[in-house]
């Protein structure tokens, strides 16, 4: 199969200008856990605007997301793909860029996006991908229904957990996920739980490797240790580990028992719902442009990956990161308009309430 037989025509795109109020309703209305973002006026790159940007920037961090822009977090410079790649060259590329969705592009016009869930469903008959859809249309609208303030990682858990044994091949696996809707299992023996199962391996495991589902066995790619969280965990303490540790969900303890589990998809909901509650307010925006000093003398640029005014500021400090200079030349259509160093965001984040 190609990635034009899975992708998503026509993607939801949405303006930088548009509230996170606006994203998240669309995200709800349409059962998406991302959306596009179009150029900014004189330029040509697409953005895009996804769940883990949510919960990385505005629930770590407790901000108010009536306050917030699509602008103040969307990604630029994405990773893509093409109509006529295999669903392998597309697993393979999300695993190597650790990203789970690629907008697809031809003849520089975009056709679609594909995402990690996609080439999951792929893995089943269309029977059985039409019902995962809907399942998980439907969970996501209960989600949004429910009432009650949550400020507990109890609050938003869901219960029981599905399980799987490691000796079960990875074909009942996915079988089993896509027939309820979910994204991953616990692997349990006996009364041991010996791992997790999820969507991810399944695509950067298998997928990606050209392994066939039917000669692998569920021990041999799930994910072990377990990490697991307290139920009693603050919803924004919960969003910082899914960060930190780069994963989507925890399974739940009480007493040292696994209770539940909690997805990135159940916060992202309780924020859609006003259930999750901001603890801080946002007075203005957090782009490049904002901090941005003006460029003064000669600034080397070779070989250097410059910044973009339009760039939000937890980009712009992931990139210093990934280089020994203390600050970056910020980049206009081929010109330096000026410099942001690790100081200026620094700054910037602690004067809006997120400088941790």
């Amino acid at each position: 199969m190609t990635v034009m037989e899975v992708m998503t025509r026509n993607p939801v795109m949405l303006g930088a200008g548009a509230t996170l109020r606006e994203a998240l309703w669309t995200m709800r209305d349409r059962g998406i856990s991302s959306v596009l973002v179009v150029p900014q006026p004189g330029a040509s790159e697409y953005g895009m605007l996804t769940m883990r940007d949510i919960i990385a920037k505005v629930v770590r961090p407790g901000l108010d997301p009536v306050q917030i822009r699509v602008g103040d977090l969307v990604t630029w410079r994405l990773v893509t793909a093409e109509p006529d790649w295999t669903l392998q060259q597309a697993a393979a590329t999300m695993a190597r860029a650790r990203v789970r969705r690629l907008p697809v592009f031809s003849g520089g016009d975009i056709a679609g996006i594909v995402s990690d869930t996609d080439l999951f469903t792929s893995l089943v008959p269309k029977s059985s991908w039409e019902h995962a859809r809907a399942v998980r249309k439907e969970r996501a609208l209960r989600r949004v229904q429910e009432s009650g303030a949550a400020r507990t990682v109890g609050d938003l858990m869901s219960s029981p957990v599905l399980t799987i044994g490691p000796d079960a091949l990875a074909i009942d696996a996915v079988r089993k996920m896509a027939a309820s809707g979910v994204s991953s299992l616990i692997v349990q023996q006996e009364d041991s739980t010996e791992g997790i199962i999820t969507k991810r391996d399944v695509i950067t495991k298998m997928m990606a490797e050209g392994k066939a589902l039917e000669d692998v066995r569920v021990a041999d790619i799930m994910s072990s240790p377990v990490r697991t969280i307290e139920a009693g965990e603050t919803i924004e303490a919960c969003s910082a580990r899914m960060v930190e540790e780069r994963v989507r969900r925890f399974p739940v303890t009480r007493e040292g028992q696994i209770a539940g589990i909690i997805s990135d998809k159940d916060i992202l909901s309780a924020v859609v719902a006003d259930r999750w509650r901001a603890r801080r307010r946002v007075p203005a925006s957090f782009l490049v442009a904002d901090v941005m000093r003006p460029a003064v003398g000669t600034i080397e640029t070779s070989g250097v990956e410059g910044l973009l005014p339009e760039m939000n500021l937890w980009d712009a400090a992931s990139r210093l990161a990934a280089v020994p200079a203390r600050q970056l030349p910020v980049v206009q259509a081929g010109k330096v308009i000026g410099t942001v160093s690790e100081m200026d965001i620094l700054r910037a984040l602690e004067e809006r309430g997120a400088g941790d």
